[in-house]
């Protein structure tokens, strides 16, 4: 922040100081999810999110990771956080884990080219698709999707342009893919109902 910049640390040490601390934040919310599982949990989530936002902002804000190792870290923060909620067996960890994914672009990009921000949505959708195979976490499923939706539409009104469609069409399909998939899981495992808002959301998408 404003001290390190004014004592003259290096960005990369800054970026790196606060993946530690969210690596920290996951550490002591694994130590005390036994004794107090709720703050343990939150914990967890906080330090997911900020592993999301510190890779993002690095490579998005500051330049100072290459494309291929901010995706591959991306890729291993999201299988972590899989990895978490399946263990944890808790939706609402993995809701917050996924929420500050999808919101840290939002407070770090700079709009514009698309490929960048649809592939980070593609690695946070494709985790959520992933435990969609293993919990019934419908509620998650909903979170993915809003989020997707919203943040896509909203990057849509303001920075699309005509040359963006074959790029943001291919993305488009996958997201399509994913829902679609995610809803035909749930009808293979029992009768959808009809009423449920949830499910509804799902097959809207």
């Amino acid at each position: 922040g404003f001290f390190a910049e004014c004592l003259g640390f290096p960005i990369e040490l800054r970026r790196a100081t606060l993946a530690a601390g969210g690596i920290a934040l996951i550490g002591l919310g694994a130590w005390l999810v036994r004794s107090r599982p709720a703050y343990g949990l939150s914990l967890e989530g906080a330090g997911a999110g900020i592993l999301y936002l510190t890779t993002f902002a690095a490579f998005r804000l500051y330049g100072v990771l290459p494309e291929a190792t901010a995706l591959a870290l991306l890729v291993v923060v999201s299988a972590a956080s899989v990895w978490l909620a399946v263990r944890n067996d808790s939706q609402p960890f993995a809701a917050l884990a996924f929420s500050g994914g999808f919101l840290a672009p939002m407070l770090v990009a700079k709009g514009g080219d698309p490929i960048y921000l649809f592939a980070y949505f593609a690695v946070l959708n494709g985790a959520i698709f992933a435990l969609a195979w293993k919990r019934a976490w419908r509620g998650l499923n909903a979170v993915g999707f809003v989020f997707t939706f919203v943040l896509a539409a909203f990057w849509g009104r303001g920075f699309y342009r005509p040359e963006h469609y074959a790029v943001v069409q291919p993305f488009l399909v996958l997201f399509f893919g994913f829902y679609v998939t995610i809803a035909i899981l749930y009808a293979r495992r029992g009768p959808l109902a009809a009423k449920d808002p949830i499910d509804a959301l799902l097959v809207f998408g």
